[in-house]
């Protein structure tokens, strides 16, 4: 874990994800909190490139703990 702050921010589902029509853009993910505030996050496409090697990662160690159909 780094030494860096972090901020911790429950999430009650995700709403939207924008696009920029720029292939080298930024991303927008917007996703709803329990409180009157919405966070979305802004991502340049390298950073979406690994937030999706991340959850390919949690999805396959998730799928080790799920029962087989």
């Amino acid at each position: 874990m780094s030494d860096r702050q972090s901020i911790a921010v429950p999430v009650i589902k995700a709403k939207r994800i924008e696009l920029s029509p720029d292939p080298r853009g930024d991303v927008q993910l917007a996703f709803e909190t329990p409180g009157d505030t919405e966070v979305v996050l802004v991502l340049p496409m390298g950073a979406l490139a690994e937030l999706e090697a991340l959850l390919a990662l949690a999805s396959q160690e998730q799928a080790k703990h799920q029962p087989k159909q």
